[in-house]
């Protein structure tokens, strides 16, 4: 096995120049939510879906950004047996055909009849009713050069930019036959760079950016990757998320693998797809995930998370591959070097009407226990981390740390369940990076029998103060949690199992539930098909309401909140801060049995405990109203520089008098949160926030000296994690305090000095040319309309050099020089820009990661085909048509990825 690499650290990108050979080839990944919802959501909407909107969009940009192909790595469709699902995508793809784009497509797990067998035409004939080899030789013509299972796998050569270029597509999970024919199609054709692509290849790890392995991936590797040197980059989707990672073949050669998966971002997917520019002037792949859908969306369906242009972790970056050495071509034929950057003008089309942000930034892993946003009215709140790691028995007691509802485990004896002390720990180590709370309640061991199922649970005493939460529909409420899936969760033992049930039984609450009359009056569980279900009883009508996400991958964490908004009349559930598309409208309120406890790790059925948990629970918060998703627990303290919760309060704005011997520095800041103030690296003073928000350092030695400035970054901190920093610069004058105004930038100033660079980058150098009669002179530059002190030097050969600011403000400045004395000599426009900080993969810049694959005998324990599709934490799950999520409030910040 070669070992498999990830990048560690971004390597600067080469200048992006004008005039290159390059094309450009579209990659639709896992498109089921579309066709599902097509008929029911969008369409009514909308008039079209994200597919359409997607292969409409290749088509008509494929001349401009020069695009001889298109790739889809299945999942057409999220059930099978559904046929209107497929008419939605035989429309959408039927663009492509009108439109002369050939293609490549798959069958992706929900694409075939039996999602754990090899692949074979009986398992996918609803998939061959509408792309069988037929089909594929009418939309492929003369590229495509050989299909196999009647067209379940398929390759297709086509040409661009003076080379021939090869697409072998293989179904899922390819049986070894395919193998076999797509060696025979390879050797058909040797050294012909090869773009593979398939539904799962490569996984996903818990912390959403790295690459972990998959067992088929591994087999494929072994079978046909690692032996054939003209497969350049695999491409899958199916693990939701996107990574990326370099694996060396037996030639000695990189080969990179990316997944791209985008379904459970809002929408069913956003109309996310991902761009792969092959560059063969500047030797690079550029990588960027654009939707053409969010600029067709309504303002009012648009989430927090949805923009035109992604540039989260491995959604934005770069390989670098020396195509003529790899290939043995000739350098790059200069007369095919007149296209554009196809990347950049990709970026520009999408982000055309757009005008809102970039949407939402990563999550961030909090600084301690007490990073996240405090909300009143909160019911109750269970916590594992002040937990001893390991089993918890039933003398332990799970602290309700907003109330006094505690949780308790009944001793095995007790239990009419067959479960043994060991079934339920506690865990350090398996918790949700995003949560706060480093602690969760994991139940091992859980399966369905009969009469009674194994099962272990934790709950409230009857008649605990949570037990009489009145959480209305006048009201709404809020439910979140973070839940896991174990590894060797099967249908067979563990579906229909609920991680959260309000107690009760539904038949005599007054609940009209014919489906489930025994159950409690509200849970927050998993269905037989692995997705997250929530239900509960309108407390007005008494109807049963409820809301189901998409798939769930075992072992991947999420963040599950069920938002009751009085005010829409709806209830919501979100997966990871985006809301599902199966909501409840028209309804509210939890009807619940006043005294019946509320149990985690089962259901109950006629008020006794049944179907358990098997997984882990992570912290769990009951709020009494509606939170937006800028109050879930994932979301950290607001203690950036620029933020709401920090400010300076010394002021720093003016020159200071030349006898200053500056000792104190004060401001505001978040209550128990630390600020430092930092001198070219050097800590000059650290001080804690006090209850009333402010703090004071006294510095270890006063600022002093006359005619000089002292650049001072100041970071406030909770816990291990920090802010961005605040940037200030005390100036102090060579013979007296003075003060610039922005009125003293009158028009006939303009000019008089010049800045180079007139576009830059905070940190970056500048120099500034003066006029005559001021050599030798002592100068300060200030940036306005705030003054900020840009810096202070000596005037040699009528210039003068500064590094600005690291924390400069980006966009439009006015950039002023004064004598030292205050005399304003003149000032020059220029504009701060954001750095470029494109991840670029390859040239040997590689290191080994964690999570990287291993053989494939390692990387799954009992069935390999057990696990079928999934989804990792961090992406989040599909959008309410309509709904948007408000993602807003001065004393929160969002940091997640977005897909």
């Amino acid at each position: 096995m070669s070992p498999a690499t990830a990048l560690d650290a971004p390597i600067e990108p080469p200048e992006k120049d004008e005039g290159r050979s390059s094309f450009m080839v579209p990659v639709l990944p896992d498109t089921q939510f579309y066709s599902r919802y097509s008929a029911s959501q969008f369409v009514p909407q909308y008039g079209t879906n994200p597919f359409e909107v997607q292969t409409e969009w290749i088509v008509e940009h494929q001349e401009e950004l020069n695009i001889p192909f298109t790739v889809h790595v299945g999942d057409v469709v999220d059930q099978e047996w559904v046929a209107g699902e497929w008419d939605a995508a035989q429309k959408a793809m039927q663009i492509l055909t009108d439109g002369d784009m050939p293609y490549s497509v798959l069958p992706g797990n929900h694409d075939v009849a039996d999602m754990g067998a090899r692949s074979s035409v009986g398992n996918a004939q609803n998939y061959l009713g509408r792309f069988d080899a037929s089909v594929m030789a009418a939309q492929g013509g003369d590229h495509l050069i050989g299909s196999f299972q009647d067209g379940l796998s398929t390759a297709y050569l086509f040409e661009a930019e003076g080379h021939t270029w090869m697409s072998l597509a293989l179904a899922w999970n390819a049986s070894d036959d395919t193998f076999a024919w797509a060696q025979g199609i390879l050797d058909a054709h040797p050294g012909v760079p090869v773009i593979l692509s398939s539904h799962a290849i490569i996984n996903i790890a818990e912390d959403q950016q790295s690459p972990a392995p998959w067992w088929w991936g591994d087999h494929l590797w072994n079978e046909l990757i690692a032996g054939n040197d003209q497969i350049l980059l695999t491409i899958n989707g199916h693990f939701h998320g996107s990574t990326m990672q370099t694996r060396i073949n037996d030639a000695g050669n990189p080969v990179y693998q990316v997944l791209t998966d985008y379904q459970m971002a809002a929408d069913g997917g956003n109309g996310i797809m991902t761009l792969f520019e092959f560059d063969l002037t500047n030797n690079r792949i550029d990588v960027e995930s654009v939707s053409p859908w969010v600029t067709v969306k309504s303002e009012a369906s648009r989430s927090a998370s949805d923009t035109p242009v992604l540039t989260g972790p491995w959604q934005s970056f770069a390989i670098e591959v020396d195509f003529a050495e790899r290939f043995g071509w000739e350098d790059a034929d200069a007369s095919l070097e007149d296209g554009i950057d196809l990347s950049e003008r990709a970026k520009e089309i999408v982000s055309e009407g757009w005008n809102g942000d970039a949407g939402a930034g990563e999550w961030a892993a909090a600084g301690r226990a007490d990073d996240y946003i405090s909300v009143d009215g909160t019911v109750a709140h269970w916590r594992f981390g002040s937990l001893e790691d390991g089993v918890f028995d039933e003398n332990g007691v799970v602290p309700d740390i907003a109330g006094d509802s505690p949780m308790y485990r009944s001793s095995p004896e007790n239990t009419d369940a067959p479960d043994e002390l060991e079934d339920m720990t506690v865990s350090h180590g398996n918790v949700p990076f995003y949560s706060a709370d480093r602690g969760a309640m994991c139940f091992e061991d859980v399966y369905r029998q009969d009469p009674v199922d194994r099962m272990s649970y934790i709950s409230t005493e009857y008649g605990a103060p949570a037990t009489f939460a009145d959480l209305t529909s006048a009201d709404g409420y809020t439910l979140e949690t973070f839940l896991q899936l174990d590894e060797d969760w099967t249908e067979g033992a563990n579906r229909w199992s609920s991680a959260i049930t309000r107690g009760g039984v539904r038949s005599w609450m007054g609940i009209n539930d014919s489906a489930d009359p025994g159950a409690g009056a509200a849970w927050l569980g998993i269905s037989s098909l692995r997705e997250y279900q929530f239900s509960a009883g309108d407390d007005r009508t008494g109807n049963a309401y409820t809301l189901w996400s998409g798939e769930i991958m075992p072992t991947a964490w999420h963040h599950v909140a069920v938002v009751n908004d009085p005010a829409a009349g709806t209830v919501i559930m979100y997966v990871d801060g985006v809301p599902v598309l199966r909501n409840a409208s028209n309804v509210g309120g939890m009807k619940a049995a006043d005294y019946m406890p509320w149990i985690i790790g089962a259901s109950t059925w006629n008020s006794e405990p049944d179907h358990g948990w098997h997984g882990c629970v992570g912290e769990t918060r009951i709020v009494d109203h509606a939170l937006d998703a800028s109050q879930f627990l994932y979301n950290r303290i607001d203690i950036d520089g620029d933020g709401a919760n920090f400010s300076l309060a010394t002021d720093l704005g003016g020159v200071w008098a030349p006898d200053t011997a500056l000792a104190e520095l004060t401001g505001t800041g978040h209550p128990g949160a630390s600020v430092r103030v930092e001198k070219a690296g050097t800590v000059l003073g650290e001080a804690e926030v006090a209850v009333d928000s402010t703090w004071t350092i006294d510095l270890d030695a006063p600022l002093a000296g006359a005619g000089t400035t002292h650049a001072l970054s100041f970071v406030q901190s909770i816990g291990e994690r920090e802010g961005t920093p605040f940037g200030a610069t005390l100036a102090i004058g060579e013979d007296t305090a003075w003060t610039p105004d922005e009125g003293d930038l009158l028009s006939e100033l303009e000019g008089r000095i010049t800045v180079a660079p007139g576009e830059f980058e905070p940190g970056d150098e500048i120099t500034l040319t003066l006029p005559e009669g001021y050599e030798g002179e002592d100068v300060l530059a200030f940036a306005f309309s705030e003054p900020l002190v840009v810096g202070s030097g000596t005037v040699e050969e009528g210039a003068v050099a500064f590094t600005t600011p690291v924390t400069m403000p980006l966009g439009a400045h006015r950039i002023a020089v004064y004598t030292a004395a205050g005399e304003l000599i003149g000032w020059d426009p220029v504009t701060v820009i954001a750095p470029d900080d494109t991840p670029v993969v390859g040239g040997g810049d590689v290191d080994p990661v964690a999570g990287a694959p291993g053989d494939a005998a390692d990387a799954t324990d009992g069935d390999p085909l057990a696990v079928t599709g999934g989804t990792l934490a961090g992406i989040g799950v599909l959008v309410a048509a309509a709904i948007a999520a408000i993602i807003a409030g001065a004393f929160a910040v969002r940091r997640r990825r977005v897909g």
